[in-house]
């Protein structure tokens, strides 16, 4: 099915913000770099001098940030659909993912997710389980072998293992899934490039090359996974047929799987990272979760055992995503005219708002900046819909969360089964956080890991 490409994406952004309080910052880079460094206190100070809705330069943009819960809603719910996503991220990620979920719109955005419904049904997860225990298995026994452990770049290598054999059926030691890797790992540092050219020696290049890479292999992987019934993604992906009853094209499933790649893997490394940061810091709080998986009694989590049987590890990573959601800030642009907090913008207006900001502010949490997973069996995250948002909302909404949830606890379950987790050295807590392009401490978080009997 073809659709036509919307009047909207061919206009220039709506740059005329005169009647919206606030200020652009520095010439050219606005508030990027002081952002970068203190994204929260950056947006605070903003709703302090400004309230909640004002006007903000970053990465080469100007545009509309609305802070609070109430914007949460009113940009990813878009009930009147007047918010593209596509064109929100067009400029840092349009290159780098074209074709993926978050790159369409509306009716557009509709049909292709179908693509990836199979892959996250009941039955293709509990696969999924069994597939990915045994590999978070045997790596973390091996963690306490690594001299000078860091947790940061293991649990990268052991999710992205992870991610070989659930995303695309492939064994993790082969040459193949390493080319692969490099070439994911080469696509994540293009966003993050400051000049925007695809020439030699730049940032840039480096990402498209990565993505051309992933490009070529994904489109010539399609077509042999058709008609075959493995239990990866990309199988499920192959296989998919529209309602026409068509497969969707090997270059509609490659750029489906390369946007997956980004969502899936970065996103739990930084989680995992970030629980075990505040866990090291907070020897009861590990003791009660290494007792709750104790309790099942066996060697890792059923997918079974995900909900109820875990719900002190399920308010672990749900405080953990509250306090680093993956994605700081939603980004989209109007199609229409919109009222936004008491503002008219014009069409084609970028509009900014925060799960980070949102998941912090004083007026609703109690404590906010505190690791306090027992806040949600205190219901603080329900006095409103969107108050707790990390995975977005409306038709935008994280298809992967319950992906991202079940690796979450089959990784935690192991490392705190297998080990008490303490820092490597004093002063780690609190440590300097480098919050881009995923949440992790900057010196990637060095633990002593001491074997449980």
């Amino acid at each position: 099915m073809e659709f036509s490409v919307p009047d909207y994406v061919h206009h220039r952004d709506n740059k005329n913000l005169d009647h919206i309080p606030g200020r652009y910052g520095l010439p050219f880079v606005g508030d990027t770099f002081r952002f970068v460094l203190k994204p929260f206190e950056t947006l605070d100070q903003r709703y302090r001098e400004y309230g909640p809705v004002s006007k903000i330069s970053m990465t080469f943009q100007k545009m509309v940030v609305a802070l609070g819960p109430e914007f949460v809603q009113q940009l990813t719910l878009d009930s009147s659909q007047s918010f593209s996503a596509q064109m929100g991220w067009d400029g840092p990620l349009g290159d780098f993912f074209a074709g993926g979920l978050l790159m369409k719109d509306f009716a557009e955005h509709k049909f292709h997710r179908r693509i990836m419904q199979t892959a996250f049904k009941v039955d293709a997860m509990r696969q999924y389980v069994d597939i990915m225990n045994p590999i978070i298995d045997e790596q973390v026994a091996g963690w306490s072998d690594v001299e000078g452990f860091h947790f940061y770049p293991n649990v990268k290598t052991l999710l992205l293992d992870v991610g070989a054999k659930v995303f695309l059926g492939l064994d993790m030691e082969g040459e193949e899934t390493r080319t692969l890797n490099q070439a994911f790992l080469d696509l994540n540092e293009g966003p993050l490039a400051l000049i925007r050219k695809d020439w030699p020696g730049l940032q840039y290049r480096k990402g498209m090359d990565g993505r051309r890479a992933l490009e070529r292999y994904f489109t010539e992987l399609a077509p042999r996974r058709r008609g075959q019934t493995g239990t990866d993604m990309a199988t499920f992906f192959a296989n998919e047929k529209s309602e026409d009853g068509e497969y969707f094209s090997d270059k509609v499933v490659g750029d489906h799987l390369i946007f997956l790649l980004l969502a899936a893997h970065d996103t739990t490394t930084s989680a995992l990272t970030m629980a075990s940061y505040y866990l090291a810091n907070d020897q009861a709080w590990q003791d009660r979760l290494r007792e709750e998986v104790a309790t099942l009694g066996r060697q890792g989590l059923s997918y079974d055992d995900l909900g109820s049987n875990v719900t002190d590890l399920d308010h672990c990573f749900k405080e953990t995503l509250r306090l680093n959601p993956p994605v700081p800030m939603y980004q989209r642009r109007t199609v229409k005219e919109v009222e936004l907090g008491g503002y008219t913008l014009a069409p084609h207006t970028l509009v900014q708002t925060s799960p980070l900001y949102t998941m912090r502010m004083k007026e609703w949490w109690q404590d906010p900046h505190s690791f306090d997973p027992d806040r949600f069996a205190r219901n603080e995250h329900k006095q409103h819909s969107f108050l707790w948002a990390p995975f977005g909302g409306g038709a935008h909404k994280c298809i992967g969360l319950h992906f991202a949830d079940m690796l979450f606890k089959c990784t935690m379950a192991q490392v705190l089964t297998r080990y008490r987790i303490r820092f490597a050295k004093e002063g780690q807590f609190p440590a300097k956080i480098q919050h881009f392009p995923f949440a992790k401490p900057m010196d990637d978080l060095p633990l002593v890991l001491e074997p449980l009997s």
